[in-house]
């Protein structure tokens, strides 16, 4: 049964930060171990430690791969987060929907799978991950960047949605900062100086209700903006001379970063025209790019036959405007998927939660993707 194995999962304590995900994959090498499973153990920065479990050999090559991070517990918990509880059919605790609880799924599949190993033509990578919660940097892009894994298809069970959804699309991200430059003067005397932050406040409050140019994506939502950081002044009697604004943008396939940044600066100079005094720069920070996956791949036609088979549901393809780990293997030309158990209010809340029955279904369900896409 998972429930055990969630149990055992939940009580590792691996906020991130910092993450120690050294606990959890202490625990799986030993699961690994006792159960003849081969496995290799990988780490950018000592104690952010990742496991490749494999079962089967040659290819095709499938990867299953949970982050053993979480986010911090945080306030509002009725229990203790790190001890879990078992009431009316769920499993409490942080992690238990994001990401421990569809682990501990997959470890029980593979469980069952290394039973019948000599049937699979092919073979099962089971990924227990670090720092997804953070970026991932010391885990899937570290594991992908490195060359240490490069499987041929990839499902990520970090979505939720109850196994009802197969995410096959993202956003890109892209990150601006904008750089408002004014003159300072004493705080009694303003109109000596050019006050930094109103000039950046004016433009922004134009950005803000703002739409992004773009196509419509049969998945994706329109493009988005955040102003998400802002900063600027050295004390209240000063004038500012300097404020900073940093953008959180998310955009679709058909937008790139240099039309982005064009629609931005063309506010800026409009505003400008108004008010002569205006001085923003732009400097481009991070740039993610969107990705997507046809509905019509082998991995995702074979999810939602054996999905239908096993639960008697299909489900359907989804969009999202965030990012998961699918991500950088799509990057890198890998066929990969979202597709998870778990309810998609449960991630990051006091009081996470996860069905019991649910992980028992998802345990099932990826014994039988597994054999389907093996065979």
């Amino acid at each position: 049964m998972p429930i055990k194995i969630l149990k055992d999962l939940i009580a590792f304590k691996t906020e991130n930060p910092p993450g120690d995900e050294y606990r959890v994959i202490n625990y799986v090498k030993k699961l690994f171990s006792k159960n003849k499973i081969k496995f290799k153990q990988y780490s950018k920065v000592k104690g952010r430690e990742n496991i490749i479990g494999s079962i089967g050999k040659g290819k095709p090559t499938l990867l299953i791969a949970c982050h053993a991070d979480t986010v911090p517990a945080g306030e509002g918990w009725k229990t203790n987060p790190f001890k879990a509880v078992v009431k009316n059919g769920r499993v409490y605790g942080r992690g238990a929907c994001d990401d421990k609880g569809p682990m501990a799924a997959m470890l029980k599949a593979a469980l069952e799978l290394k039973k019948v190993e000599d049937q699979l033509k092919g073979t099962f990578l089971i990924g227990v991950l670090a720092d997804e919660e953070m970026g991932s940097e010391l885990g899937l892009h570290y594991l992908v960047d490195k060359k240490i894994i490069k499987p041929d298809y990839a499902i990520i069970p970090d979505i939720s949605y109850s196994m009802k959804k197969i995410d096959i699309a993202e956003k890109g991200v892209l990150r601006l900062e904008l750089i408002s430059e004014g003159r300072s003067a004493h705080g009694s005397t303003p109109k000596e100086g050019v006050n930094a932050i109103t000039n950046l406040n004016e433009v922004l409050t134009s950005i803000k209700d703002y739409t992004l140019k773009h196509k419509k994506h049969r998945l994706l939502s329109k493009p988005t903006i955040n102003i998400g950081m802002v900063e600027g002044g050295t004390a209240p009697n000063m004038v500012p001379a300097l404020a900073r604004a940093t953008l959180d943008i998310r955009f679709l396939p058909s937008q790139n970063s240099r039309g982005i940044i064009k629609e931005i600066k063309s506010i800026i100079d409009k505003k400008s025209k108004k008010n002569t005094s205006i001085r923003i720069k732009i400097k481009k920070g991070l740039e993610i790019r969107p990705t997507e996956l046809s509905p019509n791949n082998r991995l995702v036609k074979t999810i939602q036959k054996t999905t239908k088979r096993v639960l008697g549901f299909k489900p359907a393809t989804l969009g999202l405007s965030g990012a998961t780990d699918a991500k950088p293997l799509i990057m890198k030309g890998i066929p990969a998927v979202g597709y998870s158990c778990g309810e998609h209010n449960q991630a990051h809340v006091p009081n996470e939660s996860i069905k019991i029955k649910e992980l028992e279904q998802f345990s099932r369900v990826l014994v039988e993707i597994v054999k389907d896409i093996l065979s």
